[in-house]
């Protein structure tokens, strides 16, 4: 019975992988590549279209290289089943920006706002502040010296200046409730010491009294002195 299971798991397995569709080949591969081309499975050794000769393959549309201009060194799209030296001369003659004197090609891509970084950005930040865009490592004001963040910092804000207004007007409130108790402390002052100067003269201006002569005057006839 164990016989009999073996030669199934055998299946089982081979049944995961494909053979090699090369002739000279004919490998059982467990993760073969498709060819692209002509859909067939193939090794790791043979799955490039060169190295199985793929008869769907053609070198002319499918491995084009775009030349560069001797001029502007910018690369010229060849289309299909033109010739590069008349695309090339049709780009001298009116794209080039040295021979036309014309801006180059919008970028396609933005790039970092930065002075001297003109990263390629595939996720651009834009900053709240000045609105422009930055890669991750200069997404902070601080990072690219943001104008309308220094602009911020040099007005200062609606809350401070009313927090300023309010303190200027509680010490002017302060000041002019000292001033007044002040005011009536150097009163009372003055009505406390002319009170004090008008009951001086009142007791300047009345008469001395006059005292009644006392019996002790008279001769005492029990005195000692007197005997």
């Amino acid at each position: 019975m164990s016989g009999s299971a073996t030669p199934d798991r055998d299946q089982q397995l081979l049944d995961i992988g494909k053979q090699c569709s090369a002739p000279s080949c004919l490998v059982v591969d467990f993760l073969p590549f498709k060819c692209q081309h002509c859909a067939h499975a193939f090794c790791g050794e043979h799955f490039l279209p060169t190295a199985h000769q793929c008869d769907k393959y053609d070198a002319a549309k499918h491995d084009r290289v775009a030349p560069s201009c001797p001029l502007c060194n910018t690369p010229v799209a060849i289309p299909p089943g033109q010739d590069p030296n008349i695309r090339m001369e049709q780009h001298i003659n009116t794209q080039c920006s040295v021979m036309t004197g014309k801006s180059s090609k919008a970028k396609s891509t933005p790039t970092c706002a930065r002075p001297k970084c003109g990263k390629v950005l595939f996720s651009p930040i834009t900053c709240d502040s000045c609105k422009q865009q930055f890669c991750p490592q200069h997404r902070f004001p601080k990072d690219h010296a943001c104008s309308s963040s220094q602009a911020s910092t040099t007005k200062s804000p609606p809350t401070v200046n009313a927090w300023t207004n309010v303190s200027n007007q509680t010490t002017a409130a302060s000041a002019a409730a000292m001033a007044a108790i002040k005011r009536a402390a150097a009163s009372s002052t003055a009505s406390a010491s002319a009170a004090r100067s008008q009951a001086q003269s009142r007791s300047q201006a009345q008469p001395p009294t006059v005292k009644p002569a006392s019996s002790s005057s008279r001769p005492n006839p029990f005195s000692a002195t007197e005997r």
